[in-house]
């Protein structure tokens, strides 16, 4: 049963990093346009008026470095 442990938990850190990506890192806004920034680097704006334009930047990070963000934010100080 433990000959899979690694490709288990590899797969479970897989899944974890992608489902973290999607969040958001922060909103902000100035001269009406809402920009969303989210965890896997893409940015969405937004023209908040009516008829405004709606535009997304992805920055497509290899999958290497979203786990390497991933596991900064996730281990206490004293692991990095």
């Amino acid at each position: 049963m433990t000959e899979f442990k690694d490709l288990v938990e590899e797969t479970r850190l897989r899944l974890e990093v992608e489902e973290w990506a999607k969040g958001v890192k922060y909103i902000h806004t100035n001269n009406g346009i809402i920009e969303t920034k989210y965890n896997n680097g893409d940015v969405h704006y937004l023209e908040n008026k009516e008829n405004g334009k709606s535009w997304t930047v992805y920055k497509n990070l290899p999958k290497q470095s979203l786990i390497d963000r991933f596991l900064r934010r996730k281990l206490p100080p004293e692991q990095k």
